[in-house]
This record gives C-alpha cells, sequence and structure tokens, in this order.
C-alpha cells in the first residue's frame, strides 16, 4: 500500500510540477530592436501570419525544438505579424510567409529564408548566418580611445 501511494505520489508530481524547459524570449518588433541596441546582439526576425500552415508549424515544431533555441541564444528574437504589423513588413519587403530574417547589431541584413524549415535546416540556417555576422575584435574600443587621447596630447 505504501508503495502504490509512493508511485503516486510520483506521478502526481511529474503531472504538476513543470519541467524545466528552455525556451527563446521573442520580443515585439520595438521592444526587440531596442533589446539588440542595447545589448549588440544580432536579430532573427520572425515574419509569420496566422493563418500560414507553414508557420503554425515552424511554431510548434521547429521553434521549440532544444537545438534551435540554444542556437538563438545568442539572438534577439523577434516576431512580426504581418496581419498587424504591415509598416514592419513592407519595411523589409516581405511577400511570402514564412520569412526569417537575421540582422547584425547595427540592423544589416546578413540572410534571409523564405519558407519553411524543419529543426535541423533551421540550425544550419542560424551557424551559416552567424559565420556572416561581423567578428568583434575584443578590446578595439581601447585602440580609438588611446588615439583620441593621443591626438589631444599632441594638439597642446
Amino acid at each position: 500500500m505504501r508503495l502504490m501511494s509512493f508511485i503516486l505520489l510520483l506521478i502526481f508530481s511529474a503531472a504538476v510540477l513543470p519541467a524545466s524547459v528552455e525556451t527563446t524570449r521573442w520580443y515585439t518588433y520595438e521592444e526587440g530592436m531596442l533589446a539588440a541596441g542595447s545589448t549588440g546582439k544580432p536579430v532573427i526576425l520572425d515574419f509569420f501570419a496566422d493563418w500560414c500552415p507553414p508557420c503554425i508549424a515552424m511554431e510548434e515544431g521547429t521553434y521549440p525544438d532544444p537545438g534551435v533555441v540554444s542556437e538563438m541564444k545568442d539572438f534577439i528574437a523577434i516576431k512580426v505579424d504581418t496581419q498587424k504589423r504591415i509598416d514592419i513588413e513592407s519595411k523589409y519587403g516581405i511577400t511570402y510567409y514564412p520569412t526569417f530574417i537575421i540582422l547584425d547589431p547595427q540592423g544589416k541584413e546578413v540572410s534571409r529564408h523564405i519558407g519553411y524549415l524543419d529543426p535541423p535546416e533551421m540550425v544550419n540556417e542560424i551557424k551559416q548566418s552567424r559565420g556572416k555576422l561581423p567578428k568583434e575584435t575584443p578590446g578595439f574600443e581601447i585602440i580609438y580611445l588611446a588615439l583620441a587621447l593621443m591626438l589631444l596630447f599632441l594638439k597642446r
């Protein structure tokens, strides 16, 4: 009887307690662009329509995939509902759904994919785009600061 109670308790606990599954934080366009500007992270823009079957398939199967979530960690992820944000859809010249765009930290387009991507294809697309992003040189700002200070002292 005690064993049965213990098993039921375990089953109940597993059903009630949420699993600690990582997910991607999705921003609205304005929030995401502001976050990208303040963090210096590149951006992933997901243009979708709620009536679009491939968009729904990506929402339910591709984006929750642990491999995709892991690859997207270094990006600011923005969802754009093209039925509500026609202004943003027009700005980026979106004509088909889903469309997936990667921007560098300065907002310049690095890559674009039109159409459905399954999880392995999405991971591959992100990795290829990551290779096109500008490389940061650690401490590069120090060189500019040193040059500015030298110019100040030379003018005196």
